[in-house]
């Protein structure tokens, strides 16, 4: 028995721990990896993991998500240490800033070992952030990404789409615009192929001119397979 009445955490901090993210394939910023059998994107409960450590038999579950072509534009804010507080209510479903703190702090890392003035776009509208799209130099990207260039830059987070509204094509469309003026000369991705983590799926980028450039890893929990995108700026 895997579990009993604890089980041991290890934690990763990949910005600075890339061979653990070629070790475990990492592309997302948050995942779960029990007993170096399981992985998990997205929202998990205690009971998962429990079930996860014993062995139970774990249905896999697509996180599919209906992409609408209804674009909504509101206001753009440029992603720094402090707009960043604001993207708490799109990712973490709370008003509360104080749970963007560690992000805001890793903003400000990264604009200092970038030399970038930001990161790209968050996306406002009634005065709430309901999307945005995020990039780093793909030089600093801590993923095993097989396309690192100094003129290749890469979208870490592209939120939020549903059935009803697109708040993240406009904020991604500005990015584009911004990364060219930058000098890069292209723009890459990894999304899912039948899911939304991470950025998924697929075929929402590819209605926006990304082409798909490979197969990186099969997610089975998530019945989906996670691809390398790429967009000629």
């Amino acid at each position: 028995m895997a579990w009993q009445e604890s089980a041991g955490l290890q934690l990763f901090d990949i910005t600075t721990d890339h061979e653990a993210a070629r070790q475990y394939q990492v592309f997302s910023p948050t995942m779960v990896i029990v007993n170096d059998k399981y992985r998990w994107h997205g929202p998990f409960s205690k009971e998962l993991i429990v079930s996860m450590l014993e062995d139970e038999p774990i249905e896999p579950r697509a996180f599919v998500v209906e992409q609408s072509a209804e674009e909504v534009r509101g206001e753009l804010a440029p992603i720094d240490v402090d707009s960043v507080l604001m993207t708490c209510a799109p990712c973490m479903n709370s008003e509360d800033s104080n749970f963007c703190r560690g992000k805001a702090e890793w903003i400000g890392e990264r604009l200092k070992e970038t030399g970038m003035a930001d990161l790209g776009f968050v996306h406002i509208v009634d005065g709430r952030c309901v999307g945005g799209a995020e990039f780093l130099p793909s030089t600093h990207v801590p993923y095993p990404i097989p396309d690192k260039r100094r003129d290749n830059a890469f979208l870490t987070c592209s939120y939020v789409s549903d059935d009803k509204r697109d708040f993240r094509g406009y904020p991604l469309d500005a990015l584009m615009k911004s990364l060219r003026e930058r000098g890069f000369k292209t723009l890459s991705t990894v999304a899912s192929t039948d899911g939304v983590f991470p950025n998924g799926p697929v075929q929402w980028f590819e209605r926006r001119g990304f082409v798909d450039k490979g197969f990186l890893i099969r997610e089975e929990l998530h019945r989906a397979e996670l691809h390398h995108l790429q967009l000629e700026l």
